[in-house]
């Protein structure tokens, strides 16, 4: 082989949340999020950490097909390579009490037999940390976020004083200007008056002249009757369009086993079914996971793996 079988669990470990070596054992990979220590201040980006279930030994057929893919040869020859690779780590425990694989973690064998993992934190398999490191300027990042927090504020109080300022706007105008076309409209009622004292010979009998509005006047004779009447259009500012921000949804699987061919898939899928389980096959390449139940929250997820794990100490979570 041109590469090692380290070399190729720990490609599979970047792109798989799950990767399986028969007939010894598997790594779950659980995502944690970025976070401070709280004594040193040191910021952690986001990492994968690996577990190892001693239970998942049944080949899901992913780190052979692999091997036999880039390696370009057969899956018997692929499966007689990984025999001896398991050999030489049982022999390795079994002498040196450990057993170290290059990228991963250390293997280490207690006085009764069980089998630890530890992970080696000098490598990060979750690729969305990928060039990320860890900063010791933690005091700095968090004078920069309340800069920033302020910054925001006073942009919000500026935005909120220039929404008051054009509502206010929005309201005054419109009454400025009512009340000038009512100074403009007595003005020109005085003109027409004048117009008809001098054209009417019955102008003596104009009895009365009633103003009912700023926009709108009546004026009342035996021979000519007037209505002057101004349409006021009113500006309505419009409201702001508010686009919704949508989340990234996710659905949750957990995952009770994986397998390559279906009919054993089938199996466990009706076993846990009749356990009233709301059962279904999550289809991955060559591999049929079948999982208990499917979530969209992730915290929902969490509390439901922690009780199957009481029973099924293999259960992991798939993120879809």
């Amino acid at each position: 082989m041109n590469q090692p079988i380290e070399h190729h669990i720990s490609d599979l470990l970047y792109l798989h949340d799950c990767v399986v070596i028969p007939d010894f054992g598997g790594f779950v990979g659980n995502k944690k999020s970025a976070f401070i220590h709280p004594i040193s201040g040191i910021i952690y980006p986001p990492y994968k950490q690996l577990l190892f279930n001693k239970n998942l030994v049944e080949n899901d057929g992913l780190l052979v097909t692999h091997i036999a893919k880039m390696e370009g040869i057969d899956l018997s020859e692929v499966s007689s390579i990984i025999e001896d690779f398991i050999k030489n780590i049982n022999n390795e425990l079994t002498v040196r009490s450990a057993f170290k694989i290059n990228k991963i973690g250390t293997f280490t064998k207690g006085r009764e037999g069980n089998i630890s993992f530890q992970q080696n934190k000098n490598y990060n398999y979750n690729l969305a940390s990928f060039g990320m490191q860890a900063n010791h300027k933690a005091k700095k990042v968090e004078h920069t976020i309340s800069q920033d927090k302020e910054v925001i504020l006073k942009s919000i109080r500026q935005k909120d004083f220039g929404k008051t300022i054009r509502r206010a706007a929005a309201v005054l105008i419109p009454l400025i200007a009512l009340s000038l076309i009512g100074i403009t409209q007595e003005e020109n009622i005085n003109k027409v008056y004048s117009q008809m004292a001098n054209l009417n010979p019955f102008a003596n009998n104009i009895t009365e002249i009633v103003v009912d509005n700023p926009t709108k006047t009546k004026i009342e004779s035996p021979i000519v009757e007037i209505v002057l009447e101004e349409k006021v259009e009113v500006i309505v500012p419009k409201e702001e369009i508010i686009t919704p921000i949508i989340k990234e949804q996710h659905t949750y699987y957990i995952i009770a086993g994986a397998f390559a061919e279906r009919k054993n898939a089938d199996k466990l899928l009706r076993k846990l079914k009749s356990w009233n389980y709301n059962a279904s096959i999550v289809k991955h390449g060559h591999l049929n996971r079948v999982a208990y139940n499917s979530y969209t929250s992730k915290e929902e997820a969490l509390l439901i793996l922690k009780e199957i794990r009481i029973a099924n100490q293999s259960a992991w979570l798939l993120t879809n």
